[in-house]
């Protein structure tokens, strides 16, 4: 089977974008759209053995959960992937075979008030 076979869900891929003012005096925070439904793979770190330290490219990071995407030069670390009701926040971005194949993305669900 070929990795685009194992691409199993269809997510959104967005940046933050800080909105203006509101009344408060705090900012808005909303989303602008990179990728629309991207096929994607979730790998659950469910286990504590496999909650390792992820360290690439100097960079170092404890994910909950690693994604799967064919490469695209645009996705980058802090960008929010939306699967269904659900936000995960992609703290590193390894290409993986560094062919520009496929990417490995480090991600940290995100809660409602994230």
């Amino acid at each position: 089977m070929s990795f685009a076979g194992l691409l199993d869900n269809k997510v959104d891929i967005k940046e933050r974008s800080k909105g203006g003012d509101d009344m408060g005096g705090g900012g808005t925070i909303s989303y602008v759209l990179v990728y629309k439904r991207v096929p994607f793979r979730f790998e659950s770190l469910d286990n504590k053995m496999d909650q390792a330290i992820i360290a690439y490219d100097k960079k170092t990071t404890y994910p909950d959960y690693f994604g799967y995407c064919e490469y695209r030069s645009g996705i980058k670390g802090g960008q929010v992937v939306f699967f269904n009701n659900r936000r995960f926040e992609i703290k590193l971005v390894q290409n993986w075979s560094e062919q520009e194949i496929y990417l490995r993305l480090s991600l940290t669900e995100l809660t409602r008030n994230e």
